[in-house]
């Protein structure tokens, strides 16, 4: 017997579907087959390295140049507070040496 997707009330159903009693919910299938695939998937990758590690580069000249830049945003970040900072702790020590 061929039983059809369709939503069906137990009621209109064959006796021999009536009597297997309670069905099993649709994700408890989800799952187990999640899980004997994940399995099968573990045991075919036993063993196997995903990427194997890379050779060590060659070693360059000791003394290869390099053009490093001048300004970079470390530079700015650092002397965007220093510079001020500077200023000021100079305006404030100079203000001590105000008399009335």
């Amino acid at each position: 017997a061929r039983v059809s997707a369709v939503a069906v009330p137990i009621e209109s159903r064959p006796l021999s579907l009536q009597e297997q009693g309670a069905e099993t919910p649709w994700c408890s299938s989800v799952l187990a087959g999640l899980g004997l695939g994940y399995a099968a998937a573990a045991m075919s990758r036993a063993g196997r390295v995903a990427r194997p590690a890379e050779g060590k580069p060659q070693v360059a000249a000791a003394r290869t140049p390099v053009a490093y830049p001048i300004f970079t945003f470390r530079w700015l970040a650092v002397h965007a507070l220093a510079v001020p900072t500077v200023f000021f702790l100079g305006a404030i020590s100079s203000m001590q040496f105000i008399q009335r």
